[in-house]
């Protein structure tokens, strides 16, 4: 496992606030030195949790002063009404005035259970307790304290050297079931010490999440409480802008880690067996590729198939079928891990079902969907269909 590495303008802890997990810890602090920049991306969700209604409202009115971010693990915080905003402004409150800052330069993010009301002074307690102690290090305690259904803590650093400095990004998130992020994914926090500008995080932030995150689903279903935080300290001293040196490299290893992340998502989705990465090859436009990619991904048919180590190509060709942007499907062609399954529309004339069937019991399947339309391409990540993803979200308020 790579190092992790520090970013400097950023300290963080957790604490156990003792309600749905006893006495894991599942309360975040995040403090962020004055003048970092950040960037928000929320959900799409026209149903949005409390606390991204109130960060959106902090980001807009908030000072040029230190940070902090407020994480809970285990309730959403959504479909609370005017209480549940109160309930996260309260939490807001209550730390800017510890810490002596203003409220609105506290932003609150929470993920778990939707519809029960949160157990705000208990989270009150346990984020103080974090905030007490605050450390530079604590990257792995807090990236386990904000899981859910999560089995593993997803954590990645990228360096970037230049001469006898260096820029630092790491970055963590959490997600394993209902991912289908129409922006980024359940909630990630990424940071670097590079000097980036406000517009310039924005554009970055931006370009890293069409290339990872918003290219991954697990289950069809966005989170009311999706949030993708950037923060740039800028105390590395060197500056990335649009045409510096930096830029190119830097906004290469940004897009690496978010990757990273969303993959680290897929590989620990619920109940999953396979990780199937989805490539649309030769369509018209980037939006057609994207309409057929998620179409096969979200095929309860196809992903069940997955995992029943069934190359059933009927069913692909049938999802494929069923996408509004599809206009002949006589032109189509479709490999399992470059095991031919269909040429031109049909059964491909040299198929072998044992090599299908050997191909598909792969931990990694690559579906290859060739429209032979056009140029362009699109691919999605996704995961298998299995029994246990129907026991975990059957049981999931248990």
């Amino acid at each position: 496992m790579a190092a992790i590495q520090n970013i400097e303008g950023v300290e963080l802890s957790s604490s156990s606030s003792n309600s749905r997990y006893g006495k894991r810890d599942d309360s975040v602090v995040i403090k962020l030195e004055s003048k970092a920049n950040i960037s928000c991306k929320f959900t799409s969700n026209a149903f949005q949790a409390a606390p991204v209604i109130i960060a959106k409202k902090h980001l807009q009115n908030g000072s040029n002063k230190e940070k902090i971010l407020l994480i809970n693990a285990g309730n959403a915080n959504a479909g609370n009404g005017k209480s549940g905003e109160l309930d996260a402004l309260k939490c807001c409150k209550e730390i800017s005035e510890f810490a002596d800052l203003n409220t609105e330069d506290v932003l609150p993010f929470s993920t778990g259970i939707i519809g029960e009301p949160l157990s705000a002074e208990e989270h009150i307690t346990a984020f103080k307790k974090a905030y007490s102690s605050l450390k530079p290090t604590n990257w792995r305690k807090a990236a386990k304290a904000i899981l859910t259904t999560d089995t593993k803590i997803k954590l990645v650093s990228k360096t970037l050297v230049k001469g006898k400095k260096s820029i630092n990004i790491t970055g963590f998130a959490k997600g394993s079931g209902m991912i289908r992020p129409d922006f980024a994914t359940l909630l990630s926090f990424v940071f670097t010490d590079a000097d980036i500008n406000q517009s310039l995080l924005h554009k970055l932030h931006n370009e890293a999440l069409s290339e990872s995150f918003e290219r991954i689903t697990v289950d069809g279903d966005t989170s009311p409480n999706d949030s993708s935080v950037l923060v740039a300290t800028g105390k590395s001293g060197i500056k990335v802008r649009s045409k510096s040196k930096e830029i190119k490299k830097f906004q290469q290893e940004l897009v690496q880690l978010f990757q990273s992340l969303a993959q680290d998502i897929i590989r620990d989705a619920e109940g999953a067996k396979k990780e199937i990465e989805i490539k649309i090859e030769k369509a018209r436009n980037k939006t057609v590729a994207r309409d057929v990619a998620f179409t096969i991904a979200h095929s309860p048919l196809v992903k069940t198939a997955m995992y029943g180590n069934d190359a059933n190509w009927g069913r692909i060709l049938a999802a494929v079928g069923r996408a509004e942007s599809i206009s002949d499907i006589a032109k189509v062609s479709i490999k399992l891990n470059d095991t031919p399954l269909v040429t031109r529309g049909s059964r491909d004339p040299k198929h072998s079902e044992t090599k299908a069937s050997k191909s598909v019991k792969s931990k990694k399947v690559v579906i290859r969907v060739i429209l032979n339309e056009g140029k362009d391409s699109f691919s999605v990540l996704t995961s298998d269909l299995t029994e246990d993803y129907v026991l975990i979200n059957s049981d999931y308020r248990s």
